[in-house]
């Protein structure tokens, strides 16, 4: 008999990605808890539960208590504390753990060689096997990269909407991966229905909304902003090998990440060493489970419009 999810707690709900994901769990039926630090001013809808911890066990078994699944969202720097996390979802009962990954495929042995800030991900997915005789399940969704919340900061992933460029690596015309932070939230929903628990029961599932390359992204946000854009080339390798000197230096972005693993990132993203070209070597999950289709130039179109009305 397949486990039946309804209660649900989110971790890192007010990061980037996680109050879409409390919003999507929100719209499918699923009562939603949040969980934050003793120490966080975040603040959140009256229609969840708050539960503050200081991350001790005893704290995380007790927030986990009645929790059927556990959605951990936090960002990738904070990824290695996931083991403890998981040690009090076991204790507690939990059925279903979805670590925080939401990115390129980490299940691949390169990523120690190629994109070492993910490499956490991996290891807690590792963790995650050595708990499921102890009856924990999980699922790791990969998703490639955030496509409308990368567009709408300028800068990020080399596309500045505002300032109109862009750089384009290795001509423009390589296929990668990109998934709507609301379609994010739509799979994850899914992989805890009572139609798909089973299916997605320890199992990477890979979903997007586009596959695409960086031209049509630029022939999108030429045409919706009605401007030609300037565009300056490089290649993903001369960005990776930046991004490996800027590492070894030991110093720190201005956001408080190791210095280069934003441009580590972005080469994975645009398919350095095949990160991100899931779905033609191991398939999507969309149909599976019910995922919509997207449009690129809808999305890259609301994006634009967003811009212009915060100018206003």
């Amino acid at each position: 008999m397949a486990s039946i999810i309804k209660n649900v707690i989110v971790i890192g709900a007010s990061g980037s990605i996680g109050p879409h994901i409390v919003s999507g769990l929100l719209e499918n039926g699923f009562s939603v808890s949040v969980l934050t630090r003793i120490t966080s001013s975040a603040t959140f809808s009256s229609t969840v539960t708050v539960h503050r911890t200081d991350y001790s066990h005893a704290s995380l078994v007790d927030a986990f208590k009645g929790q059927d699944a556990v959605v951990s969202t936090i960002a990738t720097f904070s990824a290695p504390q996931q083991a403890g996390i998981i040690d009090a979802a076991v204790t507690a009962g939990v059925k279903r753990f979805i670590p925080s990954e939401y990115g390129v495929d980490t299940s691949l042995p390169q990523i120690a060689e190629l994109l070492l800030p993910a490499l956490p991900k991996q290891k807690t997915v590792e963790y995650l096997r050595t708990k499921e005789s102890a009856g924990l399940s999980w699922t790791a969704v990969v998703v490639g990269g955030f496509f409308d919340f990368a567009l709408q900061i300028p800068g990020f992933l080399e596309w500045n909407i505002p300032a109109r460029t862009a750089t384009i690596f290795d001509g423009g015309d390589v296929e990668f991966e990109m998934t709507n932070v609301a379609q994010i939230a739509r799979g994850v929903a899914a992989a805890l229905s009572s139609a798909h628990i089973e299916d997605t029961k320890n199992k990477y599932i890979y979903i997007n909304s586009f596959t695409i390359t960086q031209n049509q992204i630029l022939a999108a946000l030429e045409e919706a902003t009605a401007d030609k854009f300037a565009v300056t080339h490089s290649t993903k390798a001369e960005l990776f090998k930046n991004a490996q000197d800027l590492l070894k230096s030991g110093k720190t972005s201005s956001s408080g990440s190791p210095a280069g693993s934003l441009e580590l990132i972005t080469a994975a993203i645009y398919g350095y060493g095949g990160l991100n070209e899931y779905s033609k070597t191991k398939g999507l999950w969309n149909e599976k489970l019910g995922l919509p289709k997207e449009d690129l130039k809808e999305t890259v179109a609301r994006i634009v419009n967003r811009s212009k009305a915060s100018k206003k």
